[in-house]
């Protein structure tokens, strides 16, 4: 299974009462896919809020989704749990309601257990058992060393040897960093760069298979484009999508990352959707903050500069 492309994350768009909205997702998953380079989308990932979830509402995202996707496009399906019982479940649930690949969250992102993302060994017994007990293409989910749960290159390399190990989610945080992936798993397994920041555009041209970022879903097409620009060489055209569409929508969506916001990205992601009018509930579950008047009001401005919507007809506020 070779992965390559754009691959938007999706949300979990909810209902008043915080249920999880059926229609909404159907028609987000399907826009979200329904472009030209786009390899089909992640579910339950971080941008679907899958720490909020239940593990049958995960397997009902999943079923859902599957039912929604324009012909020929992929499912790659979020799986997250501490103990490797929880994920083979999870990744079984995934592959049963339609999943194509999982995207499997490390277990180790917890203090205890955070070093341990460290050791060649235990990380390849885990995918190994993964392997051996759900039979189904993963997605190593690279953190940034900054979050304090990460796999060094090392880790990385050894997991190439499992048959269903075929990409990584290479969220490696700077380009520096990601270079050093990139040329360890490039002609090992699909690397996907996966950054919703500036710093994209940097690694997208150093070199990828492809791209998994939650931000894409606002103008997927648009993304695409500038994702297959960067692919194929064309540096300026790509630049030029980027600079124009993608970073002011980055800034504003995750505030260039800025780490004194407690507002949730995704929180915001959803907050566009819903301006855009692709969803009819910006809700979030706790912990996750919405954006105050302030932040929707900058959203709203930034949908209309990088011509999301027309000035004539402005967002829905």
């Amino acid at each position: 299974m070779k992965i390559h492309g754009l691959i938007p994350a999706t949300v979990t768009p909810f209902d008043e009462k915080g249920s999880i909205h059926d229609r909404d997702l159907e028609r987000h998953v399907f826009r979200s896919a329904n472009a030209d380079g786009i390899y089909g989308v992640a579910v339950n990932g971080h941008a679907g809020e899958i720490l909020s979830l239940s593990s049958k509402e995960r397997a009902h995202v999943v079923s859902v989704a599957k039912k929604a996707l324009p012909p020929g496009k992929k499912l790659i399906a979020g799986v997250e749990g501490r103990t490797i019982d929880d994920l083979i479940q999870e990744g079984k649930d995934a592959t049963q309601n339609g999943a194509d690949a999982l995207l499997v969250l490390p277990p180790f992102d917890v203090r205890p257990y955070r070093k341990l993302a460290q050791s060649p060994e235990l990380v390849h017994t885990l995918f190994k058992r993964l392997n051996d007990e759900i039979g189904t293409p993963m997605v190593i989910f690279l953190y940034p060393d900054k979050e304090g749960c990460t796999y060094p290159d090392s880790v990385l390399k050894s997991l190439t040897d499992i048959p269903n190990v075929v990409a990584v989610k290479a969220g490696a945080g700077n380009v520096t960093r990601y270079s050093g992936v990139w040329e360890e798993l490039r002609n090992n397994i699909s690397v996907l760069a996966a950054n919703d920041s500036p710093e994209l555009l940097g690694m997208l041209l150093r070199g990828a298979h492809g791209s998994l970022i939650g931000i894409s879903v606002l103008g997927p097409d648009i993304w695409s484009r500038m994702v297959k620009h960067a692919l194929s060489g064309k540096a300026q055209e790509a630049s030029e999508i980027f600079n124009n569409f993608c970073v002011p929508l980055v800034k504003v969506i995750f505030e260039n990352q800025n780490p004194t916001s407690f507002i949730s990205p995704f929180a915001a992601t959803k907050e566009a959707l819903y301006q855009l009018g692709e969803i009819s509930n910006p809700n979030v579950r706790f912990p996750s903050l919405r954006p105050d008047e302030k932040r929707k009001a900058e959203i709203s401005e930034v949908l209309r500069r990088v011509g999301l919507v027309s000035s004539e007809v402005g967002s829905r506020m």
